[in-house]
């Protein structure tokens, strides 16, 4: 039997004794971490997967994070735009009460004082409107980036266009006023009116959603010309009214009868007898006479030396056969646009003679959009003008909208609508990312939540 000297016993107690020593340091870090693998040497293997892991868990906890701030900076836009929405449809509000003629021109300066008053605080959400010191509705916060992933790549982006007042409007495109020269007879007037555009005159409409053509007949009126572009409105985006104006005078006193055709193909007689060029109220009672027939409706001049009249549904208006007897007297039609300007050619109907006793009124088109666009006709004799160029919408703010006036209100509507689409169509955007944002945050907060389980499972916490 071999014997064990004290050196031996004392090498083995040692080798013993920093074993347990060892082992024991290794439990107490096990215990005091809660982790079964501290270093390299508890498992190599493992501590790069859990390393891995580990970043992984704080990188999608930090785009939680971020889609979290996200989500409130949406918010945040969103409730700016809910206050300029209600803002804006109070405007409207204010726009349809101005066009009605009970209002007297110091109504309609009031509520342009609180036109004024809105405009400016729309201004003032659009500037200061920010989500951590940045602004977020004044044009600056564009083409943002939002990471909500763990990778470079995995962002949201996100912008909002200006809001202000200069922004905010409608994209509107006119028709020019036409009017036929004065010719012989009712009949020949009207004819002369559907050879004014060529039939192949159809207009191609390119904007935001693609490019579209609407298709015109010969012979089209305004409502026709309108109906077209409504017909694929829903493609192009672009709306279109029509409305046909005119107004009328005369060089002397005298009774003026002429045929006058509007909605219906039959024409009505008009018979009025005038006294005074400076009251020309029997023409316009003798045209309300007959608007269920014809659709249109006459008004005074506030001197009353002119009658003002509206085919509200744009048909054409044909004034034929003027006669004033053996009196030396005139009619004066001259064509206005939507907005009471008179911009058309005078024409002087003779009542006296057989010849140039008769013209015919188009109607104007209003194309509105809240998107920007171009139309370009197909033929030289179009509605538009008299060549084929390429015609760009003018962008119509709502910084300049007037209630001063009853046609200015009229025109205010349909820029205040393009504004309500303007800012709907942001609201839309912001309520998307809100959307995906949140769908962002709970599959984020999955992964983090897994990942943390292996993590777990891998490090073998013991606590």
């Amino acid at each position: 039997m071999t014997s064990i000297n004290s050196d031996q016993m004392s090498a083995m107690v040692l080798a013993s004794l920093n074993k347990s020593n060892g082992t024991m340091q290794e439990a107490m870090q096990r215990l005091s971490t809660g982790k079964r693998i501290n270093s390299a040497g508890d498992d190599a293997a493992g501590l790069s997967i859990s390393a891995k892991l580990r970043a992984q868990v704080d990188s999608l906890n930090a785009a939680i994070k971020n889609s979290s701030d996200a989500l409130a900076m949406v918010s945040t836009i969103e409730g700016a735009l809910v206050e300029t929405t209600t803002i804006l449809q109070r405007m409207r509000q204010l726009s349809v009460q101005s066009s009605s003629d009970t209002n007297t021109g110091n109504d309609r300066t009031y509520l342009q004082d609180e036109v004024n008053q809105l405009i400016t605080e729309i201004n003032r959400i659009s500037s200061n409107t920010e989500f951590n010191s940045t602004k977020l509705l004044d044009g600056t916060f564009t083409d943002k980036n939002i990471q909500i992933g763990t990778a470079s790549n995995q962002v949201l982006r996100l912008g909002v266009r200006a809001t202000d007042s200069t922004k905010l409007g409608a994209y509107q495109l006119d028709t020019v006023d036409e009017s036929v020269a004065p010719d012989d007879t009712h009949a020949s007037a009207k004819t002369a009116l559907n050879a004014l555009f060529d039939a192949t005159a159809d207009y191609v409409v390119k904007g935001t959603f693609g490019t579209f053509t609407a298709s015109v007949d010969a012979g089209a009126d305004a409502r026709d010309v309108a109906s077209s572009f409504n017909l694929i409105s829903g493609n192009s985006g672009v709306q279109a009214t029509a409305l046909t104006r005119a107004k009328m005078t005369v060089s002397a006193a005298a009774t003026f009868s002429f045929t006058l055709e509007g909605k219906s193909t039959t024409s009505s007689q008009i018979t009025a007898t005038i006294t005074s060029t400076t009251d020309l109220t029997a023409i316009k009672d003798a045209i309300n006479a007959v608007s269920g027939s014809t659709g249109i409706s006459a008004a005074l001049t506030s001197d009353k030396s002119g009658v003002e009249i509206t085919q509200a549904e744009g048909y054409d208006v044909i004034i034929g056969d003027v006669t004033t007897g053996s009196t030396d007297a005139n009619l004066v039609v001259t064509a206005m646009d939507m907005d009471g300007t008179l911009d058309g050619s005078a024409r002087t109907l003779d009542g006296d003679a057989t010849a140039a006793d008769s013209t015919a009124i188009v109607g104007t088109v209003r194309l509105s959009s809240q998107n920007a666009y171009t139309v370009t006709p197909g033929h030289a004799n179009n509605i538009f003008g008299a060549d084929t160029s390429e015609l760009t919408a003018s962008h119509n703010t709502i910084s300049s909208i007037s209630l001063t006036t009853k046609e200015g209100a009229t025109k205010a509507m349909s820029v205040i609508d393009g504004a309500l689409l303007m800012i709907s169509g942001i609201r839309s955007s912001m309520g998307s990312a809100n959307n995906r944002l949140q769908s962002t945050i709970d599959n984020l907060s999955n992964i983090a939540v897994n990942a943390q389980k292996s993590l777990s499972t891998i490090e073998q916490q013991v606590l």
